[in-house]
């Protein structure tokens, strides 16, 4: 006789029980005041999995487990651990499989997200990036920026010289256009989904040549060309889409995507993503005037400007000034 618990089939209540096994030809199960009887063979048995009870499953759908697996008949005993039993026992796959996990963890973030971002953001249609990137606009005209001070002319040279410099470009994603603002946070440019290039009044004016100013504007076009707005829109709402499903907090992709524009417009892209645009004004700037001298001397400006006004370099969305100042002189050289 072998004591334990019983379960009778459907039912989740749970019973003393006893089981009896006669001979090779009968195995009784009594609890609860009934009697289960078939044959030894019939009765299946659990793995063992861990510290998981052994369990016997009667054709019927009866369970019982025993109190002391050491009791049961030789018939019912389980000879040899499963090879999952194994594993969870073996220190070596258990640190092997955290191992293989961080692993993999570390390359879909590295790898893989990015992969899967370029490719959805691919295969976008255009009134995506286009709503989103007037939806930001919107969101920075009413939270941070005024209307530019810049004069008229002023405005309207540039904008000339920003249509001459995009038949020197190659096909964009997005038809670019050049905007000017005023914002009191000091000299910068953004770039939005849509095409927009942003213009802010103390960049216009820090800039001491044309050249200057036409390779921030050459950068915040590589963005564009590359289509980083997108793409690290992309991404961030895969992550936080992936968190809403788990937590079961929705919204709307559209507004979600706004939220995450306005916060990337402002707080910059990955350095991945700077060095390329860099790389893509130092390219052009080099096809008009010969070197990206003019890309170094406004990254010097820019930096200059920042410490005076008692900015951080972490603050500022164009981080790293020195090195991407020794990038530009030595682009000259290739």
């Amino acid at each position: 006789m072998v004591k334990g618990t019983a379960f009778a089939a459907g039912e989740s209540g749970k019973h003393q029980a006893e089981l009896f096994v006669i001979g090779e030809t009968k195995a009784i199960l009594t609890f609860n005041g009934k009697t289960v009887e078939c044959r030894p063979e019939e009765v299946s048995r659990s793995q063992h999995i861990g510290n998981l009870p052994l369990q016997l499953s009667f054709p019927n759908g009866e369970l019982f487990l025993p109190d002391n697996e050491a009791d049961l008949p030789y018939c019912f005993q389980v000879k040899s651990r499963g090879w999952l039993t194994r594993l969870e026992s073996s220190k070596t796959a258990i640190l092997s499989s955290i191992a293989a996990a961080l692993l993999f963890i570390a390359a879909f973030f590295s790898i893989g997200l990015p992969g899967i971002s370029t490719g959805i953001t691919q295969v976008l249609p255009e009134e995506i990036p286009m709503a989103v990137g007037e939806h930001v606009m919107s969101q920075l005209d009413e939270r941070m920026f005024t209307a530019s001070e810049l004069d008229t002319e002023r405005q309207q040279a540039l904008n000339q010289r920003f249509d001459e410099l995009m038949k020197m470009l190659p096909q964009m994603p997005v038809n670019p256009r050049l905007v000017f603002r005023n914002w009191k946070q000091g000299p910068n440019a953004f770039a939005l989904s849509d095409g927009t290039v942003v213009l802010l009044d103390p960049l216009v004016n820090l800039a001491q040549t044309d050249a200057q100013l036409e390779s921030v504007i050459l950068h915040e076009l590589g963005h564009v060309y590359h289509q980083h707005v997108m793409k690290g829109l992309v991404r961030s709402t895969l992550i936080s889409v992936s968190i809403a499903v788990i937590t079961g907090e929705s919204t709307g992709v559209i507004d979600l995507m706004t939220g995450l524009g306005v916060l990337a417009a402002t707080a910059g892209y990955s350095r991945a993503d700077e060095e390329e645009s860099d790389q893509f004004a130092a390219k052009y700037l080099s096809t008009i005037y010969g070197d990206a001298s003019a890309q170094a001397e406004m990254f010097a400006l820019l930096g200059e400007a920042h410490q005076t006004e008692g900015m951080s370099q972490w603050l500022s969305s164009h981080p790293d000034t020195e090195s991407r100042i020794e990038a530009a002189n030595s682009f000259q050289t290739e």
